[in-house]
């Protein structure tokens, strides 16, 4: 179950199980006027948020799970509202209903705007309550929306916070720590992403060696080929588009994710890398390209993997590689001035 759906799964949750402890109360003091009101009420909320655990688990759509809990939302606040009311206005113990809605509010809705304008709705109907129903002691609805006011300030701070943190989280764990290109997980998800937007059409993988990278760790050190790498992932971004992305998927292997390339734009950033890269070291590319040459992301690493592996065999025996996969031979320093 993803993040979406465990945070819809948890706010329905919550909303069924706040208004069965509404209905306890009820139940407690039923002589009491309006109970048999509330009960329906707060029936009636209880079995929206059971409608809401129901659909976390079958809702496939981000669209549909936002109405979904938007749609509970809004029966909670006209539903505590309509307790509070009958249970004897702003002062009454149902109000607390408004006090937990708002730190649920703050603490679980992800857009700052959407937070605002819920949490002044929520404020808002509480207020109609104090005007509309039993008055209240002096003081006692200040001292209620003071105290919302600040619990909305301190779990909304909090959990803007928190969901930086786990933004950096994630960006992190997709990033691969010595160069900032994309790792595998990276890799997966970026492109897992284009295939969605772009259907079968798909974007177009190349497949980055390095040559003799190897005697580059054994002459300069292990600190100069890492320098190496990192100045190879530099390279390559200044000719890829904004919409594009590199990856390191091995010691000195690379991939690049073309989004919506054709055959001929491939073969141009193609060169565009050979060149970037080839003031540092020499490469070799293997190409391939959505659909003719697959439609996912395995299937296009492993014909891009094979070509790259006819490129360096036609290096090594000293034959022209084919079309679009150019070679730079490696100079003596890899380091020199480009």
């Amino acid at each position: 179950m993803n993040e979406r759906r465990r945070r819809m799964l948890l706010t329905a949750a919550l909303h069924a199980v706040s208004h069965g402890i509404a209905v306890l109360y009820c139940l407690m003091t039923l002589g009491e006027p309006h109970r048999d009101l509330m009960l329906v009420a707060y029936s009636c909320g209880m079995a929206f948020g059971a409608v809401g655990v129901w659909a976390a688990r079958t809702v496939t759509t981000k669209a549909s799970g936002y109405r979904v809990s938007f749609t509970i939302l809004l029966v909670t606040i006209v539903v505590a509202a309509l307790g509070a009311y009958w249970d004897g206005g702003a002062a009454s113990p149902a109000a607390l209903g408004f006090v937990t809605t708002t730190v649920f509010v703050a603490s679980y809705t992800p857009h700052l705007r959407l937070m605002m304008a819920l949490e002044a709705l929520l404020l808002g109907a509480y207020l109609a309550v104090a005007v509309l129903g039993r008055p209240s002691p002096p003081g006692h609805v200040f001292l209620y929306v003071a105290g919302m006011v600040v619990l909305i300030s301190v779990c909304g701070t909090q959990t803007r916070k928190l969901a930086r943190q786990r933004s950096q989280l994630r960006a992190l764990a997709a990033l691969d720590p010595l160069t900032g290109a994309l790792n595998r997980r990276g890799l997966a998800d970026f492109a897992q992403h284009l295939f969605r937007r772009c259907g079968r059409a798909g974007p177009s993988m190349l497949c980055l060696d390095l040559d003799d990278f190897k005697s580059v760790n054994d002459r300069y050190g292990h600190a100069a080929g890492d320098e190496l790498l990192k100045r190879t992932v530099a390279a390559a971004r200044e000719v890829l588009r904004a919409e594009d992305a590199i990856a390191r998927v091995g010691g000195d292997e690379f991939v690049v994710v073309l989004s919506e390339a054709d055959e001929a734009t491939v073969r141009t950033v193609m060169t565009r890398i050979d060149a970037a890269v080839g003031r540092h070291t020499g490469v070799s590319i293997g190409a391939a390209t959505a659909p003719g040459d697959g439609d996912t992301l395995d299937t296009l690493l492993h014909v891009a993997d094979q070509r790259l592996y006819r490129v360096k065999q036609q290096r090594r025996t000293g034959d022209r590689p084919g079309e679009g996969h150019g070679l730079v031979p490696s100079g003596p320093d890899p380091f020199g001035a480009p």
